[in-house]
């Protein structure tokens, strides 16, 4: 009966507790918080970079980073995990463009291949797509799934637009082998046409930005295949969702996403690029994620609308995030200002 005892002891000895979890389970690499903007808060947009208006503070400094560092969700899997490994640098010598002013990277540029490529990676829709029904990455035209892994600045400045003092430069990149030249310059045109709008960052009167195309940018805002984005923003949530990262300077614009758009903008692709380009670059300027405050009303900007409309079915992607299990649901809306 000892002999028998000391066994027992020795197996339950060796089994790990609760918190000897992997970091692919509880959360991975994610890069530390900015500081608070100071921005006022816009309507439908939060009051500060953290601070969720029901919530207060996120509730814990790993939720914080998380927030503010525009990574989607807490269920990081492996690729999330060695984010901090795979993530390109902001400094690359990809992203800056040749003395002649080409977008190129020192060889010609790809033509475009959106006439012939297909989704060839892992069905993009995964575990959570029967949860959240509109997360699903909508049917629609071709994407790249794997690009060359480097970006190219697409050439092109702007005047600073908007008068607020807290002023940001951003270049508009786009990751080698993906599209042609011109699909290049129609998403810079898209990205400045977005910002430049009073109903997106500029509205408050708090924050001024201008495209630069060398130098170093306070942010880049980089179209990136699926495939490769999932380095630098994991792939949390095992569905398609854009990303910023704060380690790399990077706003990671989702290339199946842009093409394709989500369902919850009910088929309007270009209202659903307007809340993608300034979701993402809502991070960059350090806010965090919020939930629906109205039923009916409009969703806040950083709510996750790629995924959901509804806070329960956010909830369930993430219960330890600022989103609360209250059933509400809201409209789309992409401005951080919607009516200027």
């Amino acid at each position: 009966m000892l002999a028998a005892l000391t066994v027992v002891l020795l197996v339950q000895g060796l089994r790990p507790g609760r918190g000897d979890q992997s970091s692919a389970e509880t959360g991975g690499n994610i890069p530390a918080a900015a500081e608070a903007s100071g921005s006022s808060s816009p309507q439908g947009a939060a009051a500060g970079p953290i601070v969720d208006p029901e919530h207060g503070a996120a509730s814990s400094p790993a939720q914080t980073a998380q927030a503010a560092s525009g990574i989607h969700g807490t269920r990081t899997q492996a690729a999330g995990a060695q984010a901090a490994s795979t993530a390109p640098t902001a400094s690359s010598a990809t992203s800056s463009p040749s003395p002649s002013g080409d977008a190129s990277t020192g060889s010609p540029t790809a033509p475009s291949t959106r006439s012939s490529a297909t989704r060839t990676a892992p069905d993009p829709n995964g575990e959570f797509a029967k949860a959240v029904q509109n997360g699903q990455l909508p049917p629609g035209g071709p994407v790249v799934d794997t690009g060359n892994g480097s970006w190219h600045v697409v050439p092109g400045t702007s005047k600073p637009f908007g008068k607020g003092p807290q002023r940001y430069t951003f270049s508009v990149e786009v990751e080698d082998g993906i599209q042609s030249k011109s699909e290049d310059k129609a998403f810079a045109d898209a990205v400045v046409g977005i910002l430049s709008d009073q109903r997106s960052w500029i509205g408050g009167d708090k924050v001024s930005l201008q495209r630069v195309d060398s130098g170093k940018p306070s942010f880049r805002i980089s179209l990136t295949s699926p495939m490769t984005l999932r380095g630098p923003c994991g792939h949390n949530i095992d569905l398609e969702s854009s990303c910023y990262n704060r380690s790399v300077g990077r706003v990671l614009i989702n290339d199946a996403r842009w093409v394709r758009g989500a369902g919850s903008y009910n088929g309007d692709l270009g209202l659903y690029r307007v809340y993608a380009i300034n979701h993402e670059v809502g991070h960059a300027l350090g806010f965090g994620h919020q939930a629906c405050a109205e039923k009916g009303g409009l969703a806040p900007v950083m709510m996750q609308q790629t995924f959901s409309l509804d806070n329960s079915q956010l909830f369930a992607l993430d219960p330890d995030g600022p989103v609360p299990n209250n059933g509400l649901q809201c409209n789309a809306n992409p401005f951080p200002y919607p009516r200027g």
